[in-house]
């Protein structure tokens, strides 16, 4: 296929400034990706997933400038599988248009796809939360960056990219970004297992305002996500901005309503979790499809996410954040449903021609569109798996924390802080307290799901004599300011 001729004439100021500011939104997604996965785990983990997530950008954008955007989106290479090293340390990209866009500087629209690239493996990594180690993973996000969204990326949108030719349809990232990343943290299930004291203990969310902060965190990044790529003359830019917004606010009410049925309550987080799936379901559609088809998205992705995450339970596996059964089952269910959905006269606003999908009579988009799906999954999970494998082999790179380590949080054990100031008078006072054995907070809790809002810790592995022992001197020596009960939900899970 021959690559389109670009020209620093056509460049334009408006859609210039326009993917500039989306690059911003998008940067936004990744601390809030990490304020939402933190809140969604047990206080003493809850740093490490927000630090994670931010060396998830650090470590994509050296690998991106070192050789990522021209493994992915190399306009010069031939072969349809990978691109070349032709802009490896970013030589060459500057003013001159990518061929993908055509009317911004090709330097703009590198560091926009890098946010992509960044905030990927972040998702990822929600499916070993609790239990994995820093400097692994470090390593681990170079790596499947380089041979996992690099080559899937190159696959989907790279002029020469052999889906791409085949013509899928994936406007913003369901095959690269969110089925790979699903089935990437499936991946860290099988290597790595489940948490310590999955299935025996109850645990909840430890800070539902965490949880919406980052979900209003990426559901505003989201609109550069998905429309930050759109034409702006041609109004695709708006469609995918409403597609973005209605698909979210569809999930999210379907999946409160679905939780309601069972818990008579309204949960703030089952609607987070509603409005991310819709979102994650739009993704590949956001500019392809009428703004009435968000309504069927956003139903499907909700029931079916919501679903997933049942099922999980039901099958014992500890998808800790529901990344696969979010990003991964989203993601399938949108790159199919762009299949059905994708309207060609939305997408010839801007003079791009295609022959839709199924509402247009192209029954034959489906079937592209489930190869595309099937080669992503099956790619991110197998080198994922393998990379995972390898890496265990090698104790500097177990990803696994000890025992020891799990019971006491990754705060503490791999970073030495803490996410909440108070904890450090905790962690005094325990251990101040002869034979209670915890070094930080949370380290004998255990969490009821009665009901969702109702927590109680309790000493696992110490006596009744010891936790006896530290309530006493909890309420006797503790400073006036800080509340020490340790039955209280001021005792964070």
């Amino acid at each position: 296929m021959a690559v389109t001729e670009t020209s620093i004439n056509d460049i334009d100021m408006g859609t210039t400034v326009w993917m500039i500011a989306s690059t911003a939104f998008v940067f936004l997604m990744i601390p809030g990706l990490g304020y939402f996965y933190s809140g969604m785990v047990r206080s003493k983990n809850a740093l490490s997933l927000v630090f994670l997530c931010m060396m998830s950008l650090a470590i994509v954008t050296v690998q991106w400038v070192l050789w990522g955007y021209s493994l992915a989106f190399s306009e010069t290479a031939t072969n349809p599988f990978i691109g070349n090293l032709k802009h490896w340390l970013f030589l060459d990209v500057s003013i001159k248009p990518h061929p993908n866009a055509p009317t911004v500087p090709g330097a703009v629209f590198a560091i926009y796809q890098c946010m992509f690239a960044a905030l990927t493996p972040g998702l990822a990594i929600g499916g070993a939360a609790e239990r994995i180690r820093v400097f692994p993973t470090i390593i681990y996000v170079f790596i499947w960056s380089t041979l996992v969204y690099d080559p899937i990326a190159y696959w989907v949108w790279a002029p020469n990219g052999w889906l791409a030719k085949l013509g899928v349809l994936d406007f913003a990232g369901g095959c690269a970004v969110e089925t790979a990343s699903g089935f990437a943290a499936l991946a860290f299930y099988f290597v790595l297992g489940k948490r310590k004291g999955f299935g025996e203990e109850k645990w909840q969310p430890h800070n539902y305002l965490n949880i919406i902060l980052g979900c209003s965190l990426l559901y505003f990044g989201w609109f550069g996500f998905n429309a930050g790529a759109a034409s702006l003359t041609s109004g695709r830019a708006g469609i995918a901005f409403l597609t973005t917004s209605l698909a979210g606010a569809i999930a999210g009410l379907t999946w409160v309503a679905l939780a309601f049925r069972i818990e008579h309550k309204y949960s703030s987080f089952h609607y987070c979790s509603g409005a991310v799936a819709g979102m994650v379901c739009v993704t590949p559609a956001a500019s392809y499809v009428s703004v009435w088809a968000a309504v069927p998205m956003g139903m499907i992705s909700g029931v079916c996410c919501y679903y997933a995450i049942e099922a999980n339970l039901r099958l014992g596996i500890d998808d800790c954040i529901d990344v696969f059964a979010v990003h991964g089952i989203g993601g399938i269910l949108g790159v199919f449903l762009t299949g059905v959905f994708a309207n060609k006269s939305v997408i010839g606003l801007d003079g791009t021609q295609s022959d839709g999908g199924l509402i247009n009579g192209n029954g034959r988009q489906l079937y592209i569109q489930l190869a595309a799906l099937a080669v992503s999954a099956a790619w991110s999970f197998t080198i994922s798996f393998i990379i995972l494998k390898i890496m265990n082999y090698f104790p500097l790179l177990r990803l696994r924390v000890d025992p020891e380590a799990e019971d006491h949080g990754l705060d503490f054990t791999e970073l030495g802080e803490a996410g909440y100031s108070f904890m450090h008078d905790v962690a005094n006072l325990h251990n101040s307290t002869p034979d209670i054995g915890a070094t930080s907070p949370g380290f004998h809790e255990e969490t009821s799901l009665e009901h969702p809002h109702t927590r109680k810790a309790v000493f696992k592995e110490s006596s009744p004599e010891m936790a006896t022992a530290a309530t006493t001197t909890a309420s006797s020596t503790s400073p006036p300011s800080i509340n020490m009960d340790v039955k209280s939900n001021s005792l964070p899970v």
